[in-house]
């Protein structure tokens, strides 16, 4: 990992709100500056660019569910979807 400005830790949205691309965007920008990890780092953790992780944690649309899956995982985190029969 590359010496350089620390990371500030950031707080994820609420769980309870509307998931958007900007929402998801927060909650991988929550998670990977809680991890310590700079944009540069975590891109290279993903395989992807720094570019496109800055895209994908400020909400931009026209990204794809495979790079956002892949951002997820890399980062120990996943999605889950519940039942819309159940009252919950």
């Amino acid at each position: 990992m590359q010496k350089g400005k620390k990371v500030t830790p950031t707080q994820p949205p609420p769980f309870n709100e509307p998931i958007t691309l900007k929402t998801i965007g927060k909650f991988i920008k929550a998670r990977r500056t809680q991890q310590g990890l700079s944009t540069l780092d975590c891109a290279m953790l993903c395989n992807i660019s720094a570019y496109t992780l800055n895209k994908i944690e400020n909400g931009f649309e026209g990204v794809r569910l495979n790079t956002l899956l892949q951002i997820m995982e890399a980062l120990g985190m996943e999605m889950n979807m519940k039942d819309w029969d159940s009252d919950e």
